[in-house]
């Protein structure tokens, strides 16, 4: 059973609250015919201090799943409307990324409906989610790495997405330098602006800004700062380590696919410096 399966199945604590927990509960009581469900109040609404975090790794686990789908439906409906192909591109993005089984997309699509339809703002969500997971910026820039991945799964990020996207990483306590470094995993396939060439792909002068905005580093930093970043990066999406921060299982795609595009940037870099 995944984690989903098991947050609706009642094996985990309903110990979010807050906006996030509203969530739960609601797409709770759809599944069960109305019933009303309340939610546990340890988090209460929210106000939980920057970087305590859940006393279990299932809390954590079910907090950055239910932020990652609620954000995602706010986005969606940035423009004022969610598409049937916004619809298709989230559903998508947890079959062929995060590896759900149709019942868990099921239960991921309740979830997403209610935030869709909630009055509750991004921002609110945003706010919970920094006062539950603050003290882990990693964590923060996956949820919106996921963000720009499914808002772009339509080919394009219109302006009031990434307005939305913007705003939500600000209200999570990430700088602009954070959201650029999120927004630079679209940049080596050419989604990403910059400068082109007459084939319409970016010239390697941009595609070697946006390798180094993936590692997190200025263009002029040292060989040691490089590898420094590198390796920081390397151990923190360790298997081994995702797992015990509290990653859901069903994230270790993501992840994989997100380190893999970090060796890329960082095995270019290497050979551009030759070190």
């Amino acid at each position: 059973m995944g984690l989903l399966g098991a947050l609706f199945g009642g094996t985990v604590g309903f110990m979010v609250g807050g906006p996030l927990g509203a969530m739960i509960g609601g797409a709770i009581g759809a599944q069960t015919g109305g019933a009303t469900v309340q939610t546990g109040g340890r988090v209460g609404a929210g106000a939980q201090r920057p970087g305590m975090g859940y006393q279990t790794g299932q809390d954590a686990q079910s907090a950055f799943l239910v932020a990652v789908i609620s954000l995602a439906a706010k986005v969606a409906k940035a423009d004022g409307k969610v598409t049937e192909l916004e619809v298709k591109a989230f559903d998508s993005f947890l079959r062929d990324n995060l590896r759900m089984p149709p019942e868990e997309r099921r239960m991921a699509g309740r979830i997403f409906n209610q935030a869709r339809d909630s009055s509750v703002p991004a921002g609110a969500f945003a706010r919970q989610v920094r006062g539950l997971l603050g003290g882990q910026p990693d964590r923060l820039r996956d949820i919106v790495t996921v963000l720009l991945q499914i808002a772009h799964a339509d080919g394009r990020l219109d302006q009031a997405e990434e307005h939305m996207i913007r705003g939500i990483a600000r209200d999570m306590g990430l700088t602009d330098a954070d959201y650029e470094n999120c927004k630079a995993f679209f940049g080596a396939n050419g989604s990403a602006g910059g400068s082109r060439g007459a084939d319409g792909r970016p010239t390697r002068a941009a595609a070697a800004h946006v390798d180094y905005e993936v590692l997190g580093v200025a263009e002029n930093a040292s060989e040691q700062e490089i590898k420094k970043a590198y390796r920081r990066i390397a151990r923190e999406y360790h298997p081994d380590v995702l797992q015990s921060k509290g990653l859901p299982e069903d994230f270790m795609e993501f992840a994989k696919q997100k380190l893999q595009r970090v060796n890329e940037s960082y095995d270019r870099i290497k050979k551009e410096r030759g070190f």
